[in-house]
């Protein structure tokens, strides 16, 4: 029987057959790819940005702007789940370079990949936890079932709806917690200011305002949920590009994300 191999070893083989001594084309392709497909789940999913949008803590009008277009709120759904799937195995590919690295910095890398895999995975059974009350209007749509009513269906899509937001709170608590630790990891491999070394201090910087937002959020609700909220997605998008552009070093096969520069 063969001998099972270490999983960071597997890693790092896959990442010095990615080509140019880095961490691995697949892996820096599957982060830029899931960073786009999360943009666009957001983006395009009703009650956002640009179709019927809606005041995200006003649940029941969430819960209406999704029934009217139930089918493109679970394809963006879907599509949100399996960009994070798809983001959790390109952020894996840093974590041999990590585990290289050593030091201070190389552990805080480390616990940055681990949180962000841990961030993601909340976010994905809040997805499911989306697609199951989306189903729920569906079915109201289709009148009684049984000893079910469509109001039985309809309240019930908004007692999950709300228990889905409760869960993207832990979500919201951990992201810039990861996002700063991605940072603060990322960050001393680059020497020159280039947009790589931009791209990981926006990350920490990032990532303490998500924090103090967060910790207002708590504390201070008076200041506005619609404010508060703002802040964050206008943080999630911008350090999603940072991502962005951490995935295209590690496809190019820069030399500060390569494992022999670790």
């Amino acid at each position: 029987m063969d001998r099972m191999r270490d999983p960071v070893e597997t890693a790092s083989a896959v990442g010095r057959a990615g080509g140019g001594g880095g961490v691995g084309k697949p892996a820096g392709l599957a982060l830029m790819v899931g960073v786009v497909l999360t943009f666009v789940g957001s983006i395009f999913m009703p009650g956002n940005l640009l179709i019927d949008r809606a005041d995200p803590t006003d649940y029941r009008e969430t819960m209406q702007v999704l029934g009217d277009s139930a089918v493109l709120a679970q394809w963006m759904t879907f599509i949100t789940l399996i960009s994070l799937v798809v983001m959790s195995l390109g952020i894996l590919g840093l974590y041999p370079l990590a585990k290289r690295q050593g030091g201070l910095s190389g552990r805080l890398l480390q616990c940055g990949i681990i949180v962000s895999i841990l961030e993601w995975s909340v976010l994905i059974i809040a997805s499911g936890m989306r697609h199951f009350s989306i189903h729920l209007l569906q079915r109201a749509e289709l009148g009684d079932y049984g000893s079910l009513t469509v109001a039985d269906f309809a309240e019930g899509a908004l007692a999950v709806h709300t228990n889905a937001a409760a869960v993207t709170l832990t979500f919201m608590a951990l992201f810039p917690l990861a996002t700063l630790l991605l940072g603060l990891g990322l960050t001393p491999r680059f020497g020159s200011m280039d947009v790589y070394k931009t791209a990981s201090v926006l990350m920490v910087l990032g990532g303490l305002l998500g924090v103090v937002n967060f910790i207002v959020a708590l504390n201070a609700p008076d200041l506005g949920l619609d404010l508060l909220l703002y802040v964050n997605n206008s943080a999630l998008y911008i350090l999603g590009i940072c991502l962005f552009i951490i995935g295209l070093g590690m496809y190019q096969g820069k030399s500060e994300l390569s494992l022999e520069a670790a």
